[in-house]
Formats: structure tokens, C-alpha cells, sequence
């Protein structure tokens, strides 16, 4: 029978299907959203809802599915992609793993001590009438989180899942002593378990409330601790680390949070200013600069005309898309990537690459994972 893809659109998602005769038998969403990537805004093609039915599987519907995606998303002009997937099969089509994922346990009674200090703060469900501060407050604190996604403040509407596909997610706004609010959180909607997803206040001497609101959800739920499922280096969970604490971090080998790069040159052309930036407080910030990248996506020329005296720097690097994306990404360093025999770089690049990347610690919050 005779099998065709079909595209459907609906509003920022797009549904591509693998239709035999008049049934769907595979299909797959692409999110069109946007990401930061050194501080700058990229468009993101987010692939999720991978699957094929049953009776279907083994034909390589998927594998169909996932190679037009790709020229699909390259085609809409989208930047990068991002997926959460499993293992072993993403990599078919230049997905890399990128995202890390983190857990921060904490003891209920280590937590309670947070009630010293805590300050004239009370807290609310979250509202309608709040999505808008919590948009604001979380793009605000993401502005320089690597593959943090950027939420739309008129269209944010909640969180849309807990710290997993099975968990709904509940929240509430937390308040000063003259009824303003100066902070949020969300966490899984249990009755036994304290596990946070987000946590932000304006005012970082607000920390303390929220430690100790999750401190007393646990006791109400007979919880001996308390997770955070944050960014390692967030504000809150810096503050955290006072009262004691254990992280777990994950990095998958092929699987989890994987990304890979689409569109290259208009990557780097969003990039630029950034990446002119970042010369500033260098030995280069006199020279003028010339990087060129050549990957299997194709050839990007960086060049930087600085005026100074001192001799211009140049420099090739010759790399795969997939170690360019963990690079660019910050998941890797530029001296890790170097030592891979899979790359070569001649000039001023190695000194270069240092300069441009490194810094980040890229991060995708759980309530946005889709």
C-alpha cells in the first residue's frame, strides 16, 4: 500500500504524519519556540510525540518521520533543534546530547532551618491573573541560561506538566508583607512527595521563605526530604546548598536532552554580536579576527575588523555539526572538544574557539521539557 507525509499545522505546532491509504500510522509534533544560546534569541525546532503504532512498528516509518523533520525544520528556517529522547537512535540523525539533567536533594529538618530569618512572606495558588509576572520573572532569570526557552508573556498559560510526562504540576506566588509579589514556585502536585521544578524571586533575601514553604509541604506530607530538579548553578539552588544538600547529576551517553544544529549560518549571524562581545576583554580585542568553521552543514567565516596595530589572527576548524552543537551549547569545552581526534583546527582557531565559547551551563526546565 502506498504510504505518503502529511503535514498538519496548528498554531506553533506542527504535526507530520506517515498516512498509509487513509490511516495515520506514524506520526511526530515539531514545536516552532525559541531558545537562548549566549544570551541571544534562536529559533528552536522542538520535536516531540514520537510514535507509530503498534502494528506498524519495524517498517521504518519513525526513521522516515525523523529524516523530513529535519529537512523540514532546516526549510521553516529554524536555527536548532531539540528532542528528549531514547537511547540510541537520535544520533541516526545528528541529534548529540546537550542537556544535563539535575536533582537537588534536601533533608526535611536541614530545610526547616530556613524558618530562622525567613521573613513576613505568605504565599497563594497561582492565578490567571499571575502568568504574566511569572513569565516575566523567569525569562528575566534564563536571559543567560544556555537552552533555556524563552516564554512568551502574553501567551504563557501555566505549566503544563510536573517533573515528569505523568505528574501534573501546581504552584504558588509568593508575597511580601504588603501583598506584592516577589516570587514564585512550582512543584508536582502530590500528596507525599516535595518536588520542586521551579523556584524564583525577585529579591534573593526571599530565598529563605520558599526554602521554608517547601520545608512545611514536606512535613504536611510526611516527606523525609525534599528535590529540587533545578539548574545547578540557579540562584536559589546556590543559596540552598548552606542547609546541606546531595545533587545527582545525568548526562546520558546517546539519549535524554539532545540537540543538533539546522541552520549554520544563520546560527552564527544571530551569534555575531554576541560573539563580537566576548573579544572585548581579550588579547584580541585589537586584532582583527577571522574563524572559519567547516562542518558537514557547510562553511561559516566569522571575521571581526578591529582597528589596533597588532597582527591580525586567523585560524580554520573543521569538526562535525554534532560536536559544533555541544560546543556552541556549552555542554562541552573548548579544550574537550580539541582533544578529539574527530577535530582539527590550524591557527589562531584553538585559541579562538576558548574565546567565543565556554561559560554556559545549558539547562532546560522541566515544566518546558516536551
Amino acid at each position: 500500500m502506498t504510504t505518503k507525509i502529511r503535514t498538519r499545522i496548528n498554531g506553533d505546532q506542527h504535526v507530520l504524519e506517515v498516512v498509509q491509504g487513509a490511516e495515520s500510522v506514524s506520526q511526530l509534533t515539531v514545536l516552532d519556540a525559541t531558545i537562548r544560546v549566549l544570551g541571544t534569541s534562536v529559533r528552536m525546532g522542538g520535536i516531540g510525540g514520537v510514535g507509530t503504532k503498534s502494528e506498524h512498528r519495524m517498517k521504518g516509518h519513525a526513521r522516515r518521520l525523523l529524516e523530513e523533520a529535519v529537512r523540514y525544520m532546516t526549510g521553516l528556517g529554524q536555527d536548532v533543534s531539540m528532542l528528549f529522547g531514547i537511547p540510541d537512535f537520535y544520533d541516526k540523525f545528528g541529534f548529540v546530547p546537550c542537556l544535563p539533567s539535575h536533582c537537588v536533594h534536601i533533608a526535611t529538618r536541614d530545610a526547616e532551618r530556613a524558618a530562622e530569618g525567613a521573613g513576613d512572606y505568605s504565599t497563594r495558588p497561582i492565578g490567571e491573573n499571575d502568568y504574566g509576572f511569572v513569565a516575566r520573572l523567569y525569562n528575566e532569570d534564563n536571559r543567560n541560561r544556555a537552552a533555556s526557552l524563552v516564554r512568551d508573556e502574553r501567551s504563557f498559560r501555566g505549566f503544563h506538566k510536573g517533573s515528569n510526562f505523568r505528574t501534573q504540576a501546581a504552584g504558588f506566588i509568593l508575597e511580601d508583607g504588603n501583598g506584592r509579589s516577589v516570587g514564585y514556585a512550582a512543584f508536582d502536585d502530590s500528596r507525599t512527595e516535595v518536588n520542586v521544578i521551579e523556584a524564583n524571586a525577585a529579591d534573593p533575601r526571599a530565598f529563605r521563605a520558599l526554602l521554608y514553604e517547601f520545608a512545611k509541604m514536606a512535613i504536611d506530607r510526611r516527606a523525609g526530604y525534599l528535590e529540587l530538579y533545578m539548574a545547578c548553578e540557579h540562584p536559589f539552588v546556590r543559596f540552598a546548598r548552606r542547609y546541606g544538600c546531595q545533587v545527582q547529576s545525568t548526562y546520558e551517553r546517546m539519549g535524554g536532552g539532545m540537540m543538533r544544529i539546522l541552520n549554520q549560518g544563520s546560527l552564527f549571524r544571530k551569534l555575531r554580536p554576541a560573539l563580537r562581545k566576548r573579544l572585548d576583554y581579550t588579547e584580541f580585542n585589537r586584532r582583527s579576527v577571522k574563524l572559519t568553521i567547516e562542518t558537514d552543514l557547510g562553511t561559516t567565516k566569522l571575521r571581526f575588523n578591529n582597528q589596533g596595530s597588532r597582527p591580525a589572527a586567523a585560524g580554520v576548524v573543521r569538526l562535525g555539526q554534532d560536536k559544533l552543537t555541544q560546543l556552541v551549547i556549552g555542554y562541552r569545552s573548548a579544550d574537550d572538544l580539541l582533544a578529539d581526534s574527530g577535530v582539527a583546527a590550524e591557527g589562531d582557531a584553538e585559541a579562538l574557539l576558548k574565546v567565543f565559547f565556554g561559560g554556559q551551563e545549558p539547562y532546560v526546565w522541566k515544566a518546558d521539557e516536551f
